[in-house]
């Protein structure tokens, strides 16, 4: 582990004398014996003036459970941090899916959102409202919901908190079901010891 944060903080300490392809050199050189894991480089959402290194654990539980045991991360530096879990997206609730020979330009605010308790942690159920999203199959409407609230929330939330993604088709908005881009703030008034709390509470306000 003390190996690994330190090729990468190395890294980090040369991103002024490095371009694009020589730093993800060196990152993917250091991350070459963890092969679960990915990794995001990006300003840290509730401190544009950090620029944040996260290590993707999604698909590596054990890898975070033995990096947050050791106490060694977040790892910081001058103006970067090194740390787990890729956080919320910050920019529109927006993306573009292929349907066929047409390109769907999605818009999340389009679409609805429930909580639903499960065991301690939620199921995250998203409303497709009548429109060209209808096009796609089930299993596309899954993909997208999945990175719709990885986006929206963070992979750490979504490992600590959300049992699973789904999607229901819907008439529409309505009270039952809000628009996506309220999820955030609903996420952190259910979950408000989550990461990024206060930034979810505010960050579409």
């Amino acid at each position: 582990m003390e190996q690994l944060l330190n090729k990468l903080a190395q890294a980090m300490g040369q991103l002024d004398h490095l371009d694009q392809e020589g730093f993800v050199g060196l990152v993917s050189e250091a991350l070459a014996p963890y092969p679960d894991l990915g990794w995001v480089l990006a300003p840290d959402p509730a401190n544009s003036a950090l620029l944040r290194l996260s290590l993707s654990v999604r698909n590596a539980p054990e890898f975070r459970e033995r990096a947050a045991a050791s106490g060694l991360l977040p790892l910081a530096g001058e103006g970067w941090e090194i740390g787990l879990g890729v956080p919320p997206r910050d920019g529109p609730i927006y993306l573009e899916a292929q349907a066929g020979d047409e390109v769907l330009a999605i818009d999340g605010e389009l679409m609805g959102w429930q909580m639903r308790a499960a065991d301690g942690m939620v199921d995250l159920v998203l409303g497709i409202a009548p429109g060209p999203l209808r096009a796609l199959g089930q299993a596309e409407l899954e993909e997208l919901a999945d990175i719709f609230t990885l986006g929206e929330l963070g992979e750490l939330n979504m490992m600590d908190h959300v049992n699973s993604v789904s999607v229901e088709q819907i008439d529409g908005l309505s009270r039952d079901w809000p628009s996506l881009a309220t999820l955030r703030a609903g996420f952190a008034d259910a979950f408000p010891a989550c990461a990024y709390a206060e930034w979810l509470r505010s960050a579409r306000s």
